[in-house]
């Protein structure tokens, strides 16, 4: 059977951020004139590539990308993401990772995302949000001073880089802000009906908050070196300022 695919939407090319970390800036159209950025980060491991968030690539780009390593993984780590995994995981020979749960879009996990389980990477580790409405998690990998890779529960904006005019003020109207943050719109769809969402993620920002980590890349915005945990720590003390009253 003839599967469509989704075609590659546009999208820059691969960079290097650091020693074998590697990302696409690409976009994601959400309604007529209304696209916004999206990331895919790009780890190599050894003689192996690991693609976190997975965009599909033009054929030039896709080639270049297999200079780099084998892929050989690829990893969702949010439910609302993943319209190129199925791409991926049918056309190389890579291992797919997702949360239990994490079926908006197809395929089936091969390996499930799991908090302190198995990892693509020996030394990293996946933190689930326990308590979202929604999967949602973030790769911690030890290198490099300590790196963090996320989807949609942490976003760090500068320039808006990607983003149509529209796409740039629906996200400002969604309470979008320059520089590290929890986003708004995000908390809401991710708190249980019922649930105060100025406190219900509390517990799983402050355990990421227990992690190692100088730099830090979403599936949305920008790419933060060297100040990271820092910055993480201002958005988290933003977003649950009784968390740190309590301490």
């Amino acid at each position: 059977m003839r599967i469509n695919y989704p075609e590659p939407q546009p999208h820059g090319e691969i960079r290097q951020l650091l020693p074998d970390l590697f990302f696409v800036p690409g976009t994601v159209k959400l309604a007529p004139a209304v696209t916004i950025n999206r990331n895919m980060a790009i780890v190599r491991w050894q003689e192996e590539l690991i693609l976190v968030n997975p965009i599909r690539l033009r054929p030039a780009q896709e080639e270049k990308l297999q200079d780099l390593g084998r892929i050989a993984h690829a990893v969702r780590l949010g439910y609302h993401h993943g319209q190129d995994d199925l791409y991926y995981r049918d056309h190389f020979d890579l291992t797919f990772w997702r949360q239990t749960g994490s079926n908006f879009y197809p395929p089936s996990a091969d390996r499930l995302v799991r908090d302190g389980g198995f990892c693509p990477i020996p030394g990293s580790r996946f933190v689930e949000l326990r308590y979202s409405r929604y999967p949602e998690a973030f790769w911690w990998l030890p290198f490099n001073d300590g790196l963090l890779l996320g989807c949609d529960a942490l976003q760090y904006w500068g320039k808006w880089s990607g983003c149509s005019w529209f796409g740039r003020n629906l996200l400002r109207l969604s309470g979008m802000r320059s520089g590290m943050q929890v986003p708004p719109a995000w908390r809401t769809r991710m708190t249980p009906e019922g649930r105060d969402q100025r406190c219900w993620l509390q517990e799983d920002f402050e355990r990421l908050l227990q992690l190692p980590f100088l730099h830090f890349l979403a599936a949305h915005g920008e790419f933060c070196a060297d100040r990271a945990h820092e910055e993480v720590t201002a958005a988290i003390s933003r977003a649950f300022p009784g968390l740190y009253k309590a301490a």
